[in-house]
């Protein structure tokens, strides 16, 4: 049958028209709220965090797995270490070396209880007690020294001389540079002190020293290999503080009384000499001192400075009064308390009442109006003489303060040069006086402390003494295995979450319905299980859907066709695109499938490849693409040749042809409404149209106007919201609005109702088994392969 040529596509119905014009400002306004909101809904709540946790579940168990490997195959090669304990009791010290703040010593404050036990704990872990026990115990041996060896270049040319010249030179440069480095380097230190730091060092690290809060306990823990050593050196280490602390306390005791009388000596001849001098400075300058008073003057000049301030207070409550009054004279509390002003506004109060009154009897030319006109502007004028009066006597006031407080300024700056006159006199005095109160109170104090120090000095107390001597332990200390490999699975745990949610945030594609239908106020219209092909079958998964009309994948694409078909008052759409953002996001697998279940319904199905440029149905369907839609639409071949046979009994094909060089002119064209409509009147029931992908191209757009039904399908965990986002704009700057969204390769992960998952199948809830997969006919379908080639025809044709 021809086809009429058509020089204009089909003119779609007014109607029609207004509501895709209707639909695309909803879609518009719609998009708009949407990326607006689209902070707020970033927000993360308890059910999102634990399904973006269940997603990454395996990276979680991963990493928590691989650290508590790690911390036991530590713990197990780690030496176990045994730790012995000895208690001591650190009371205050008696006695004090120097005492010039007795007063602050003696008191028995926090303060100075937690600086002695301080000190007292550092004393514990210095060097020259770690010596002390090690020399003790003999846990450093010194090795036997090792044999001088001979100068470089010198035996060993004796014993092996080189065998040629090559050989002979670079012996000789290198004793030259041996040499040469002999002069120039420092001597390296001996071997016996660097063995003897590193046994310092490691009994330093084996020695603990830990006070016991709000106590005056002190605990010596030792971790040792050996635990008989660890116990001996504990015990050891106590006692040679011990000693170590009465040996100090007598040697200071003994300096002490040295040095005190020494600076006794010094001391008594300083203050000697300035009480000579500062009584010889007064009778030369004819200084007389009248004690803490001062002079005169300089009680003079306080007195002044503290009516000044005074004077600037008052001069300033003064002047933000009349500053006050100034802006706003009537709201002064003067003039709100005052009887005149108060009977002047209760009088203009009631003549406005009369005149406003009488306004509507008399005319405002009328005698008495005026009348009543004048005395209330009389009582204004009142008013603000009331008012004027209380500035100026406000004023005369801030006036007032103001110069007074110049008056103080002026005496102060005068009596400020008498001050100092009188304090350049009294420097030199204040100096000596100075200086011979220092010596009397210097002087005083080391007598004090001398008959301490004496009375103390042979005293041989101590403030130390052991409680618990440290015992041999039975179990080592450590390693524990139950804390270390605790934390390892906590750390393991920790990072993996962080690393998942780190994974989740930097994640920027759709993951469930919930993102497409809160954020873009889409429909779904369904939710495609990720399928793989069965094993052994090299064939479309869309396919499924025919082979296996029971399973799963058909279920799916079953219920998005009966979403299809209450999308409208009037059904299913006669014709619409499947499309996508962009590629491997499922359209062809969705359009193909879309067209196998209306094929079941008993419906003419005809399926167009409309993406001209990557078509692939073909491929899918395993059907020669040598003629298609391109070559129609260029006019390059007749429309009989159009229509491909396929194995699904009711459907059509109509694949993509051979590339075009320009196939949006194409889909622009009058043809492709042409076409469309010989197909509706040819009997197709229901024409599915596999576009071109959104981004990138304008092959879509192009498409949609001309089809206008527009089928979404969107990749789960792969299409970007940002690439989503353009797509819908590409689509709103057209007029054009998608009638919902199918999510494909949906996951378990990308489920939000469990449910609904366990009943298709989706979901791996423990005990929810899938849809048996039904057998295949006997016979089988024809493979594709081995199809008999049908010549395609616009008529009708069976499968």
């Amino acid at each position: 049958m021809a086809i009429e040529r058509h020089p204009l596509p089909a003119t779609p119905d007014p109607r029609d028209a207004l509501a895709v014009q209707r639909e695309a400002a909803l879609s518009e306004l719609l998009l708009a709220r949407s990326e607006s909101s689209a902070p707020a809904e970033d927000r993360i709540d308890l059910k999102t965090l634990w399904r973006a946790l269940a997603r990454h579940r395996r990276l979680i168990l991963g990493v928590t797995a691989l650290f508590t490997l790690a911390a036991g195959l530590y713990t197990l090669r780690i030496t176990p270490q045994y730790e012995s304990t000895v208690m001591l009791q650190i009371d205050r010290a008696a006695q004090k070396v120097v005492g010039f703040n007795t007063e602050f010593e003696v008191e028995e404050g926090p303060l100075s209880e937690q600086l002695q036990l301080r000190t007292q704990v550092e004393l514990l872990k210095s060097r020259s007690l770690a010596e002390r026990v090690i020399d003790e115990m003999g846990l450093y041996k010194p090795g036997a020294s090792a044999p001088p060896a001979a100068a470089p270049g010198e035996g060993d040319a004796v014993a092996a001389a080189p065998a040629g010249p090559l050989e002979q030179a670079s012996a000789l440069l290198s004793g030259w540079l041996a040499r040469l480095h002999g002069l120039v380097a420092t001597a390296p230190p001996e071997q016996n002190t660097l063995n003897r730091a590193s046994a310092l060092a490691q009994f330093q690290q084996s020695l603990t020293v830990e006070p016991i809060r709000n106590s005056r306990l002190v605990q010596i823990s030792v971790r040792n290999a050996d635990p008989q050593l660890a116990a001996g050196i504990a015990n050891t280490t106590a006692r040679a503080f011990l000693a170590t602390h009465i040996e100090r306390k007598l040697e200071s005791s003994l300096y002490a009384r040295q040095f005190l009388e020494e600076q006794i000596r010094q001391t008594k001849a300083k203050l000697e000499e300035s009480e000579r001098v500062i009584n010889t400075y007064a009778k030369k300058n004819q200084i007389l001192n009248l004690g803490d008073k001062g002079s005169a003057a300089t009680q003079t000049f306080v007195d002044f400075s503290a009516a000044l301030a005074k004077a600037e207070q008052d001069r300033i409550k003064a002047e933000t009064l009349y500053n006050q009054v100034r802006l706003d004279p009537e709201s002064a509390p003067q003039a709100v308390v005052n009887e005149a002003i108060r009977a002047y506004k209760e009088q203009r109060a009631r003549l406005e009442a009369d005149y406003a009154k009488n306004r509507s009897v008399f005319k405002p030319d009328y005698p008495s109006m005026v009348q009543a006109r004048a005395q209330i502007a009389e009582l204004d004028g009142r008013i603000k003489t009331e008012v004027n009066n209380i500035l100026s006597s406000i004023q005369g006031q801030y006036l007032a303060a103001k110069k007074a407080e110049d008056q103080l300024r002026a005496k102060v700056a005068s009596t400020r040069a008498e001050v100092l006159s009188v304090q350049d006199r009294s420097v030199d005095m204040n100096l000596l006086s100075r200086e011979l109160d220092t010596n009397r109170q210097v002087y005083d104090s080391l007598l004090q402390r001398l008959r301490e120090v004496s009375v103390t000095a042979g005293l041989t107390t101590n403030n130390v003494s052991i409680v618990d001597r440290a015992a041999v332990p039975l179990f080592p200390a450590s390693p524990n295995v139950k804390l270390n490999i605790g934390l390892g699975l906590m750390a393991g745990l920790f990072l993996g979450l962080l690393l998942a949610l780190l994974r989740e945030q930097m994640d920027d594609s759709v993951k469930n319905a919930n993102d497409i239908e809160t954020r873009y106020r889409l429909p779904l219209l369904g939710l495609i299980p990720f399928t793989r092909p069965p094993k052994g079958r090299k064939e479309a998964v869309a396919l499924l859907a025919h082979h296996e009309p029971r399973g799963t994948f058909a279920e799916s694409y079953r219920s998005m066709r009966t979403a299809l078909q209450f999308s409208t008052a009037d059904g299913a759409p006669e014709r619409f695109m499947v499309t996508s953002c962009g590629k491997n996001e499922g359209k062809s697998t969705t359009a193909l499938a879309l067209a196998i279940n209306f094929a079941q319904m008993g419906q003419k199905v005809l399926l167009i490849d409309a993406d001209m440029r990557k078509g692939g149905m073909h491929t899918l369907l395993k059907l020669p693409n040598d003629s298609g839609l391109s070559s129609f639409l260029s006019e390059d071949l007749d429309s009989a040749m159009l229509v491909r046979e396929t194995p699904v009994h009711n459907m059509g094909l109509i694949t993509a042809g051979p590339v075009p060089p320009d196939p949006v002119e194409l889909l622009m064209g009058p043809r492709l409404g042409l076409l469309l409509d010989q197909a509706r009147a040819l009997g197709y029931e229901q024409i599915v149209i596999d576009g071109p992908p959104l981004l990138g191209i304008s092959d879509a757009i192009a498409l949609g106007n001309q089809v206008h039904n527009i089928v979404l399908a969107v990749r789960a965990g792969v299409t970007r919201k940002e690439s989503l986002k353009d797509a819908l704009r590409r689509l709103r700057t057209a007029g054009l609005s998608p009638m919902g969204v199918v999510l494909t390769h949906a996951r378990s992960e990308h489920i939000i109702d469990r449910a609904y998952a366990d009943y298709y199948g989706h979901g791996h809830a423990p005990g929810a088994r899938r849809a048996p997969r039904t057998a295949r006919p006997t016979p089988g379908p024809v493979p594709l392969t081995a199809q008999p080639r049908i010549e395609p025809t616009m008529g009708p044709h069976s499968a």
